[in-house]
């Protein structure tokens, strides 16, 4: 048969099983051959290495910047929370956890009912709905939606420390960062990071918080590369399945530290091995596909989590530089909606491809549309949660200027992302005049600006639209003073206070 050659260090448990050595012959008539995959086999160990960081990894050793970071993260997220809990795509998932009856010290704050960690990291995955969350340009993954439900459920059920929770996130946030950068570039093509890569961080968080050694924590971690998916496929159609892409990324990694925690042993190789999850899902065989320094440099060192960016915009992050620039161009020229014959985009590859729906149907949908944005910022001057409605969709104005709108590849811009997320902007007025400008990252990111004081105005804004302006006040002072919090299941006592 057309299998049996080479299988020397397999040849004895195949003359042993029969069964084997048929499923041998079928995998190696059928299967693509090996070399369509990336060869890893002097890759470093990884999976070890990780592991080893998270488990050294200790508040006491963490700089006040990196202590703030996580801070930040935490409360941003809460309050993306809190407002996505109000949608019914939230919803659904929080009847779905529901449903399930499991008992357990967990908040779900689509429905402020408590849960299993399980079901809580799940259900708080909804926290994506209005697309306010953060993100890490170089990896590509909005960390905040993964890692924060992980942490903060795994923290509420055993009534851990504030500074306990602080130690989950640094290391949730690096490991998954860690991991994305190496790949973004390929690996972004065809699968949605947040739902492969953040797993990981999802599962290093739950493993810190939990206290797993280092064989533990090994195991979670390969047991979360056999979890990790995502695919692109639901933009066509399946506005929820981004939700779902989170929720089980969250529920997934914190499962594989669960069973960890109980024995249940996972590969030690799982992220770099032959047949693990950087060779099998980078995209490209190239060598180059995989930057293995990025997953080592520093690490135990400097904490990916002071690299989180946060988002200003309720849309797409691949909208952000052009949104800030048309914002700029506005500003600056106190340009009208009327003055304005065309509008020309130039962006990277993945943000034309992300970004290309001119004519979308769903206010959803329209959380992806260059057009839309653009047609947002002249006509309204801002691109906030309001902005995506039935009627915004529907105004015969915002449907004339989309008509205006043209995007085009930079082939420079392909080349730089995705450490760079360049778009170019031209305004063309009806007078001739031709306006431009260029910028390389969003206004929100760390290597531009964190302005602080607009990102705890944002929590507010979030938190106090549901649970008032006075409560929202004492939830950000409680997370902006986190190592001094005894028990974190005290924090959210009550909610939604009604």
């Amino acid at each position: 048969m057309a299998g049996r050659q080479g299988m020397s260090e397999c040849s004895s448990a195949l003359t042993i099983c029969p069964y084997l050595l048929i499923c041998h012959d079928i995998f190696s008539t059928f299967a693509p051959p090996m070399q369509q995959y990336l060869d890893t086999s002097n890759s470093p160990p990884v999976t070890r290495l990780l592991a080893r960081m998270i488990v050294n990894t200790r508040y006491e050793d963490l700089s006040p910047v990196t202590v703030k970071a996580a801070e930040l993260a935490l409360y941003d997220w809460v309050g993306c929370a809190m407002v996505s809990g109000q949608t019914e795509k939230a919803a659904k998932m929080a009847r779905v956890a529901a449903a399930e009856g499991a008992q357990g010290g967990a908040l779900v704050f689509a429905d402020g009912k408590r849960t299993s960690p399980h079901w809580a990291a799940f259900a708080n995955g909804a926290s994506h709905a209005v697309e306010l969350d953060d993100v890490h340009m170089a990896s590509i993954i909005h960390g905040g939606i993964v890692i924060c439900p992980t942490a903060l459920s795994v923290a509420e059920q055993s009534r851990a420390s504030g500074k306990k929770l602080i130690e989950g996130l640094v290391v949730g946030f690096d490991v998954a960062y860690r991991i994305g950068e190496a790949i973004a570039k390929t690996h972004y093509l065809m699968w949605h990071s947040t739902g492969t890569v953040a797993t990981f961080g999802a599962a290093a968080a739950a493993a810190k918080i939990m206290g797993l050694d280092e064989d533990q924590t090994c195991w979670a971690l390969g047991n979360a590369a056999s979890q990790a998916a995502g695919i692109w496929e639901y933009l066509k159609f399946g506005d929820d399945t981004k939700l779902l892409h989170s929720g089980k990324a969250a529920m997934n990694g914190l499962l594989a530290a669960s069973l960890a925690r109980e024995g249940f042993t996972g590969s030690d190789t799982g992220i770099e091995g032959e047949r693990g999850f950087l060779a099998t899902m980078s995209g490209s065989s190239n060598p180059a596909a995989v930057n293995w320094d990025a997953m080592t440099r520093d690490l135990g060192k400097k904490f990916k989590v002071d690299e989180n960016g946060y988002k200003l915009h309720a849309c797409c992050r691949h909208g952000h530089v052009s949104i800030d620039n048309a914002l700029r161009l506005i500003q600056q020229h106190g340009i009208r909606a009327d003055q304005v014959k065309a509008v020309r985009v130039q962006m990277n590859r993945n943000s034309c491809d992300t970004l290309g729906d001119s004519d979308p149907v769903s206010p959803y949908k329209a959380k992806f549309s260059l057009a839309f944005f653009m047609a947002t910022c002249f006509l309204h001057r801002k691109v906030g949660m309001e902005a995506f409605t039935d009627d915004r969709l529907r105004d015969p104005a915002m449907r004339a200027f989309m008509k205006k709108v043209s995007y085009l590849e930079n082939p420079e811009y392909t080349r730089n992302y995705p450490r760079l997320w360049t778009a170019s902007l031209e305004v063309e007025l009806q007078d001739g005049q031709v306006l431009s400008t260029q910028g390389d990252l969003p206004y929100g990111d760390p290597a531009t600006e964190l302005p602080i004081p607009l990102f705890e105005q944002k929590a507010l804004d979030m938190m106090g639209s549901v649970v008032g302006a006075d409560r929202a006040r004492g939830l950000l002072a409680a997370m902006q003073q986190l190592p001094e919090v005894g028990d974190v299941s005290r924090i959210f006592d009550g909610y939604p206070y009604r």
